[in-house]
């Protein structure tokens, strides 16, 4: 570990426990300095050796014109207002146009390989973490022959998106994607949602990993069952679960062994869970996880975490660049580029919470104020 990354150095004296507002404001930027000459470095553009400009330079535009919401031909005049040497619009998206989808993929797999590396090094990663998988879909007004281009329920005036799927933790203070993947029209769940848990299980230590009802199916909860994860999701509430929801309409809670499926290659087995959520509302989950009939109440509490996903969707919102490229290899990596400015403010932090002994219910630092002192900052000579 990088000594400056390093929170015992810092937090056994007594004026962290306690620190002003300055004091934790000037150890934000430096640890943002720090994590950006960590992470910058693994984007490699394929720039030509005597370029203008260099990854830093692309990489700072692209923060700027993410945390303002704006398309980079107007960011991109405008942040000259700002900072010397940018690179022009079309600079920018020549280099990026040029890499491939599948390169860009890979490229984010190493970056969020180096955050994950750099989380690990915190006791809330190093314990035992919940996960959820959920599928966020950018809608798409161009050709829907374009690639990559999905079908999806209408919503605002298209039927098309991008979509992808990510693999996150789910934790007060530490909402962090661990994966994020592009999925196709002919992509599987089952095939990304392996892929996915395969990688966090090298990650880190799972406990549970929770999954909307648009995983309920007996494919992906056989492979759940195959991958050893303990998982939790609503059911979906045909025509046989309707039966048991009657059933036990006047019953608080109940679990039940249940399959799903026609044949015997494609029969899935596991418990069925009727709870009333605090409304007195019935739900349904499925689920391998065993608890006490009588602690029922605990499969919604622990589902209620996974509207931290939704929480982060929103956030990442917030580092959102605007595009009309039908360039997919842009797009894509607009996409990732968020996913990773995201994970380096959660990431910040969280360091910077240890370091003053400090509860972490929500991110220490805006959105904008975080992508301002990473394209301000210049990583080199850092400590």
């Amino acid at each position: 570990m990088e000594s400056g990354m390093n929170p015992t150095n810092r937090s056994k004296t007594k004026e962290f426990n306690k620190p002003s507002p300055n004091l934790k404001s000037k150890e934000i930027k430096r640890i943002t300095k720090l994590l950006k000459k960590k992470v910058y470095p693994s984007i490699n553009l394929k720039m030509h050796h005597n370029s203008k400009y260099s990854e830093t330079d692309f990489l700072d535009l692209l923060t700027y014109v993410a945390i303002t919401h704006d398309f980079t031909n107007n960011g991109s005049k405008t942040f000259e207002l700002l900072k010397e040497n940018t690179p022009a619009s079309n600079t920018v998206i020549h280099h990026i146009k040029k890499l491939d989808s599948e390169y860009v993929e890979k490229l984010f797999m190493k970056t969020f390989d180096k955050l994950i590396k750099e989380a690990t090094k915190y006791k809330p990663f190093r314990k035992r973490v919940d996960l959820a998988i959920d599928i966020t879909e950018q809608m798409y007004y161009g050709d829907k022959n374009d690639y990559m281009v999905c079908e999806t329920k209408p919503k605002d005036g298209t039927s098309h998106c991008f979509r992808y799927i990510t693999i996150n933790v789910v934790e007060n203070g530490k909402r962090f994607t661990l994966l994020a993947l592009p999925m196709h029209k002919f992509t599987t769940k089952a095939k990304v949602v392996r892929k996915l848990i395969e990688y966090a299980k090298s990650k880190v230590k799972i406990r549970y990993v929770y999954l909307d009802r648009g995983f309920f199916n007996s494919e992906i909860i056989n492979l759940l069952k195959e991958l050893k994860v303990k998982f939790l999701m609503p059911a979906i509430r045909n025509v046989k679960i309707q039966r048991f929801m009657r059933e036990y309409k006047e019953v608080q809670s109940k679990i039940i062994d249940y399959d799903m499926g026609y044949r015997k290659y494609n029969r899935a087995e596991f418990k069925l869970v009727f709870v009333n959520d605090k409304q007195g509302v019935k739900r349904v989950f499925a689920t391998n996880i065993v608890v006490a009939e009588e602690l029922t109440q605990q499969y919604f509490s622990w589902y209620s975490k996974r509207w931290g996903i939704e929480t982060s969707y929103r956030v990442k919102g917030d580092f959102k660049a605007r595009t009309t490229s039908k360039y997919y290899s842009v797009r894509l990596f607009y996409f990732m580029w968020s996913v990773c400015l995201y994970n380096i403010w959660v990431l910040v932090s969280l360091v910077v919470a240890i370091i003053f002994h400090i509860y972490l219910k929500k991110p220490l630092v805006t959105a904008k104020l975080f992508g301002a002192v990473l394209y301000s900052s210049e990583p080199r000579g850092i400590t």
